[in-house]
């Protein structure tokens, strides 16, 4: 859902930085260290989702936090003094009240972008960081190895088998051509491997239906297929299988290798708490789909119009609907109390079962639009068309049909509906560009089922999200991936000079400002005790003293330097090109406002 508001210190943000590229933060964290970052955003005169840089970090004062729960499942922690996102009656964004929300429509994503450049390979030698298990060889040698932590007959066994423990040797010095290995053990995988698809489908089918010891992993399930294919991976790498069918037909497979145990552990967790890895946000859309097809095959079912994937944990109901936006379905999530007979285990579980839906299109999730009442009555009066008229030619009974959805006598309207009326008026000749990007943009809409008070409060935060001047303010955060709009700015203890007031306009339309018309607020926070580090020079700050109107200037923050300058100028890049295929698209979108907002007050039948 798009949000405007601020967030508590855990509630995690979906981000592309420099460091890891696409990945979940927690917002207080990206705040309080000011880390670059580049939001996944919808432009709102496009409704086209990408990346935009993030061009400021907000602290906010302590809030009471609320909890804003969709009938999807997806909910977000905010402030309750910000807004949800909808539509106005011309197409364009509108800010909603939250404590006015419930029962209304709201922003959600449709989609997620995928990487400009998806990693093909993970790099073991970063992964595994220092384990002191994990022992790397180099058929040319392995240069400058610190043994001072090393006992002098182990290091004489390294040095014989020209290997060390990775510690010892550091990422840095270890050469790109280096394997690595599992101290004791004779299997041996090199630095750089390859991520494919198939590998996607190993680790979803693991993480759906398997665990990990610290020298085995274990899968066990009913369907012959699918543990064929498990075990077919890892045989074909030389790893040894075994094998066990049960008096109830369960069958385990295990894969004996401390290596790849160590590997997929380290990606995914080994118990109850095994999740998505958090680099595969990175990887190419085919890994990914197969990836999503191996949680299917593993703990999932699937009908004709849906796909469902059953866990008891949490955390992976929430990148799993992440997971569904990255792949373009449709998803929902729901949780209800089981107890049964876990078969594989023989054991009695009892607790919350999450259940998460997904569907290329669904008729129930997401398929509902709030009406743009204004811009489809401007549609028809372009078209020169009484309702009646217009009913026919979109093939309805009566006019009351079009009368009905010009003056919103419901709460919402169908896609399938709005598709209908574009496609009559542009047959009729009508420029239908908002339409089209409220129907093939990367936004969906989704009711709000609840707004609720929770205990907590606390310091909140907040992104600013304005590259260059353009007016975005949102990113994506909270369970199952939602829009949040930032918020407004505040002024620090200490700071000292004039204070730049921003206005946007996220409509399609003008809006008219005269003298002396009411614009913004300044709100007052009273402290008990001087601040801990005041804004000024002594906390490197940037804007102190400053005279008028100030474009950010966090571009001068050292970090943004030498480090990370080549990411950055790649993702400028590719944000230059979207920007052209942008303007061009606002073009159209004014056009469209322009002429939307030449309206009569007609509302009844003809």
């Amino acid at each position: 859902m798009v949000i405007h508001a601020s967030l508590p210190y855990d509630e995690q943000v979906f981000l592309w930085t420099p460091e890891g590229g696409f990945g979940f933060y927690d917002i207080g964290d990206i705040v309080e260290n000011e880390r670059a970052a580049h939001a996944v955003s919808f432009d709102p005169k496009t409704l086209r989702v990408r990346t935009h840089r993030v061009s400021d970090h907000i602290r906010n004062p302590t809030k009471r936090i609320f909890r804003v729960t969709l009938e999807s499942g997806r909910e977000v922690l905010v402030t309750r003094d910000h807004n949800l996102f909808t539509l106005d009656e011309r197409g364009g964004v509108a800010r909603l009240p939250s404590e006015d929300a419930e029962g209304e429509l709201v922003m959600v994503p449709d989609r997620l972008p995928e990487p400009h450049a998806p990693d093909t390979e993970l790099d073991l030698v970063d992964l595994f960081g220092d384990d002191e298990d994990i022992v790397v060889y180099a058929a040319d040698g392995l240069g400058d190895v610190d043994w001072s932590h090393v006992p002098t007959g182990s290091r004489r066994h390294y040095e014989q088998r020209g290997s060390a423990p990775l510690p010892a040797v550091g990422a840095s010095k270890t050469p790109e051509d280096a394997t690595v290995a599992f101290k004791q053990s004779d299997t041996k995988l090199p630095r750089h491997f390859e991520v494919t698809p198939e590998f996607g489908w190993v680790l979803g089918f693991y993480i759906a239906e398997g665990y990990g010891r610290r020298k085995q992993l274990v899968v066990n399930n009913r369907n012959d297929a699918h543990l064929d294919r498990f075990a077919s991976f890892f045989e074909s790498r030389g790893v040894s299988i075994s094998e066990h069918v049960r008096e109830d037909g369960i069958r385990d497979v295990t894969v004996c290798s401390a290596l790849w145990s160590k590997l997929v552990r380290t990606l995914c967790g080994s118990g109850s708490e095994k999740n998505i890895p958090e680099c595969a946000w990175n990887w190419s859309t085919d890994v990914l789909e197969r990836l999503y097809e191996g949680l299917i095959d593993g703990d999932g079912s699937r009908r004709d119009s849906r796909d469902s994937l059953f866990t008891n944990n949490d955390a992976l109901a929430d990148r799993a609907m992440y997971l569904g936006a990255r792949l373009g379905l449709v998803n929902s999530t729901y949780s209800r109390d089981r107890s049964y007979h876990i078969e594989p285990s023989d054991v009695d579980w009892e607790g919350t079962q999450h259940v998460v839906d997904f569907a290329e299109e669904s008729h129930k999730r997401g398929q509902s639009v709030p009406i743009p009442t204004e811009l489809l009555s401007g549609y028809r009066k372009r078209a020169e068309w009484t309702m009646a008229e217009a009913a026919e030619e979109m093939g309805y009974r009566s006019a009351s049909s079009i009368s009905n959805v010009e003056n919103a006598e419901w709460n919402g309207v169908k896609r399938e509906t709005l598709e209908r009326f574009r496609d009559a008026y542009r047959d009729a000749g009508v420029d239908t560009a908002r339409l089209d990007h409220i129907l093939d943009g990367h936004v969906r809409f989704e009711r709000v089922e609840t707004v609720e008070e929770t205990d907590r409060v606390e310091p909140t935060y907040d992104l600013e999200v304005q590259p260059n001047g353009r007016v975005i303010e949102n990113f994506i955060g909270g369970k199952g991936g939602v829009f949040l709009s930032n918020t407004a700015g505040i002024v620090d203890p200490g700071y000292h000079g004039q204070i730049t007031l921003e206005l946007s306009n996220l409509g399609t339309a003008p809006v008219a400002l005269s003298p002396g018309m009411r614009v913004s607020q300044l709100v007052f926070t009273e402290m008990k005790n001087p601040a801990e580090r005041p804004y000024g020079v002594e906390r490197g700050s940037k804007y102190q003293d400053q005279e008028g109107p100030q474009a950010s200037r966090i571009g001068a923050d050292p970090e943004f330097a030498a480090a990370r300058a080549e990411a950055e100028a790649e993702m400028d890049a590719e944000d230059a090109k979207a920007d052209a295929e942008d303007a061009k698209a606002d073009a159209e979108a004014d056009t469209d406002a322009d002429a939307g907002a030449d309206r009569t007050d007609e509302t009844g039948g003809s």
